[in-house]
């Protein structure tokens, strides 16, 4: 969803799974120029999601439902809700889409997480660059001794960028023209401790948005120089869209 949107537990427990996809799904429309990720109440997403890390492969079904207009602060703000209850914030500014933090109200004590991110800019420009920072979430691999977790949790800033108002994809949904493409990448050093030590982690993502539907899909992509953990990855495709 934006400059894109955002960044995410334990991987083996579905709330978990569900709160990385969030992150990564962060995204917001505009009023004046075709909406790339349409926030008007009525509007319904469902996506095939395929994590893949050390530890396997998993498959989970993310369903999105825009809850319209609201308010944040005083100010007016845009909600978007996950099957899990989480409800996402989204601010329709001059330089763009917002994606403020989420809140959970099935929780016990729900509480506002702050995550600021520019997803989409404006205009919709080709090779308009940005800023953001991630952090890693798919280095992850579970081994003995007593199914001992070894993740590496690194904070990687990434170039973001407009590279494409043209393109073809098809997904599940169907066949998509003229779609927004946007990349982001960037590496840093992390000290992951004894293990493995010092490496150089890489993250990859790329999103591609239709106007008038949004997010259709996005690959993203994280890397080490460990062996040990060398490689995750995450694929999001859009597989029905629904407006009323």
């Amino acid at each position: 969803m934006i400059n894109q949107c955002s960044t995410v537990l334990d991987w083996i427990r579905y709330d978990s799974f569900i709160f990385l996809i969030i992150l990564l799904i962060c995204s917001g429309c505009s009023k004046k120029e075709p909406s790339y990720f349409p926030l008007s109440d009525g509007h319904k997403w469902r996506y095939d999601v395929v994590l893949e890390t050390r530890d396997g492969v998993q498959k989970q079904k993310y369903i999105l439902n825009n809850l319209g207009e609201s308010e944040l602060d005083g100010k007016p703000v845009y909600l978007r809700q996950s099957l899990d209850g989480t409800v996402l914030y989204y601010l329709d500014s001059n330089e763009g889409i917002y994606y403020l933090g989420s809140i959970n109200d099935k929780k016990i004590k729900p509480e506002f997480n702050k995550d600021k991110q520019l997803v989409v800019p404006k205009p919709h420009v080709m090779n308009t660059t940005w800023e953001q920072s991630t952090t890693t979430k798919l280095l992850k691999k579970t081994g003995p001794p007593q199914k001992t977790v070894f993740e590496i949790f690194a904070k990687v800033d990434l170039e973001a960028k407009i590279v494409s108002l043209d393109d073809v994809v098809n997904v599940p949904a169907g066949r998509f023209k003229n779609c927004m493409k946007i990349t982001m990448s960037g590496s840093s050093f992390k000290d992951a401790g004894n293990y493995i030590g010092l490496t150089l982690v890489n993250v990859e993502q790329t999103s591609w948005f239709a106007q008038g539907v949004g997010l259709i899909k996005m690959e993203r992509i994280e890397t080490t120089k460990s062996d040990a953990l060398d490689k995750g990855t995450l694929l999001i495709e859009l597989a029905d869209f629904e407006a009323d």
